[in-house]
């Protein structure tokens, strides 16, 4: 039993004098830290926001996260209620940046199709949300316009109800 206790501290002593596995350090063998723990760090956006105007209403629904590798994954979809009828889509993110209260999001339109029943189905689509203050968010770039992380377009519609979450 008293050996037990004896190396007990011992063991911990002989492992601080070690150096740091290849597997926890990096080129140099300085230890590595998990740089997602930093609070200025933002890596997920979450949430739906609503704009409604007079005979016009818009949702945009995202779901996103920046990796640690910076590879973007998550979901948004949108719908368009208008006068001329309903407009809706879904897409997988390809990418999300942040930058002082603005989100550029964009993806690939998995299904979806306008008013007039053209299919956006696999094109390319881009929004810019304002994320603090008073929210809003870009109508849509839609197809070629729509580079990776590019933005939507410069209108804007404001949001009036729920809202977006960044952490």
């Amino acid at each position: 039993m008293r050996l037990r206790t004896l190396l007990a501290p011992m063991s911990i002593a002989v492992l601080a004098l070690l150096a740091p596995s290849p597997a926890f350090a990096d080129a140099n063998g300085t230890p590595r830290t998990n740089s997602s723990t930093s609070a200025s760090e933002v890596h997920r956006i979450n949430g739906a926001a609503v704009s409604s105007l007079p005979e016009d209403q818009r949702r945009l629904s995202v779901e996103g996260k920046l990796g640690s590798d910076g590879v973007a994954a998550g979901r948004l979809s949108f719908t368009h209620n208008s006068p001329s009828g309903l407009s809706h889509f879904t897409a997988r993110l390809t990418c999300l940046e942040f930058n002082d209260g603005r989100t550029e999001v964009s993806g690939t339109i998995t299904k979806g199709e306008t008013a007039a029943g053209v299919v956006l189905d696999g094109k390319m689509v881009a929004f810019t949300l304002d994320t603090e203050g008073a929210q809003n968010f870009s109508l849509p770039q839609i197809g070629p316009g729509a580079a990776n992380c590019g933005g939507g377009r410069a209108e804007t519609v404001p949001v009036t109800q729920a809202g977006f979450h960044i952490r």
